[in-house]
């Protein structure tokens, strides 16, 4: 049982899941920035270089549900370990590259599967099992990593670039990947609060749990078995899966194909990225505020609301010319993106319940990355095919 004053176990988790997303998606999450350089200097094309990174979002997609019911057995602290160290391998090996195939293989899929041990299965399994009442809350901390890791990677590369080029920044990921997540993981990851003897949300016993706010959804905590194929073949997955499935897709899409976009479309370089570090610190106000919303409220309207501003930043993109709409864009993309995870997350063990939740995260991890990897290629693809343009793919 927690004692009196001590702070809860459960925010140690948040905080290391906090660093492992911030690791894995703040390092994927500059895709958009690194790629020009690493073009420059290699003479690629844009196909071949959103290639590796949509092998990546693929085969995360493919190997995602299998880490996930792994996880369920052997521990969420195994498989974060292991995770993180093969992450910075393959960010240390990215460094020496000098062929495509090479780039393929190594960021798109040694780091997509090593990913699966890092991103969006480990650590939110680990924070919605310590919480119920406040899962909202404590996913918004952990979640709002991702947006706050691209912040400051995208901040670190606008440093590095110019003056020691990509490879150098492909040495400081790995070495974050390992100094950063791999030590706190083995020190303080655990499973579940059951594993020491508490109860989630730090409560002196297993509480049935309400919002207490008119119109929000009940929170109960479930201990719903369910098995992947089980999974597959319900009806209400879907509506978990098909959403994260879009929100993955659109805006892995946006975020790895607008700084090229925009700087074709005139704007200059310097302050696109501005704009691009911009709208991944907007991405922290998202995921700060949206999934804390969906504690006061019912989770699917707030999930709708922040679909509805998702489209309405995308058009906004699609037609932007000049750093006036860039803002405008940023602004309006920023503030809802993010936040869409969370609330998805939170959503899905609401439903599903604790006990498996390695699986059903796994399972989730599967759909977004596989919208992802269609998107970021099919920009590619998109720009090389029609006229050297994004304008249909928007």
């Amino acid at each position: 049982m927690a004692k009196q004053g001590r702070l809860y176990y459960g925010w140690w988790i948040v905080f290391v899941a906090f660093l492992s997303i911030g690791i894995t998606y703040g390092t994927k999450g500059i895709f958009s920035v690194i790629q020009l350089p690493m073009l420059n200097d290699l003479h690629w094309t844009r196909s071949e270089i959103s290639g590796a990174l949509s092998a990546n979002m693929l085969i995360y997609a493919i190997i995602a549900p299998f880490v996930g019911k792994y996880m369920d057995k052997v521990g969420i602290k195994t498989v974060l370990v292991l995770g993180s160290l093969l992450t910075g391998a393959a960010f240390m090996l990215c460094s020496m590259v000098s062929q495509v195939w090479q780039f393929v293989l190594l960021f798109g899929v040694i780091l997509g599967l090593a990913n699966t041990g890092m991103g969006m299965i480990p650590g939110p399994t680990a924070v919605n099992r310590f919480f119920i009442k406040k899962r909202g809350r404590a996913l918004s901390i952990a979640l709002v990593a991702s947006p706050g890791g691209a912040v400051i990677f995208s901040m670190i590369a606008k440093q590095i670039l110019p003056e020691m080029g990509w490879r150098t920044l492909f040495v400081i990921m790995a070495v974050s990947s390992w100094a950063l997540v791999t030590l706190p993981a083995f020190f303080l990851m655990k499973s579940s609060p059951e594993e020491m003897g508490l109860h989630p949300d730090g409560e002196e016993s297993l509480p049935a749990v309400t919002t207490g706010v008119a119109g929000a959804a009940p929170m109960q905590d479930r201990d719903d078995t369910w098995t992947l194929s089980e999974l597959v073949m319900n009806i209400k997955s879907w509506t978990i899966f098909l959403p994260y499935f879009i929100l993955g897709g659109a805006g892995w899409t946006v975020q790895a194909h607008m700084v090229p976009h925009l700087v074709q479309m005139g704007l200059p370089k310097a302050s696109v990225i501005d704009g691009f570090t911009a709208y991944m610190f907007l991405g922290v106000l998202s995921m700060l505020f949206f999934p804390s919303l969906s504690d006061y409220m019912k989770r699917k309207n707030a999930l709708a609301l922040a679909f509805i501003i998702q489209a309405v930043g995308v058009y906004i993109l699609s037609i932007t010319t000049s750093p006036a709409l860039m803002w405008i864009f940023v602004v309006t993309m920023g503030i809802a993106s993010m936040g869409s995870y969370g609330i998805i997350s939170a959503l899905a063990a609401d439903i599903f319940g604790r006990k498996n939740l390695g699986t059903v995260a796994g399972t989730m991890a599967m759909m977004a990355s596989a919208g992802a990897a269609f998107g970021i290629y099919a920009g590619g693809w998109v720009f090389d095919t029609f006229n050297q343009s994004y304008g249909i793919l928007w």
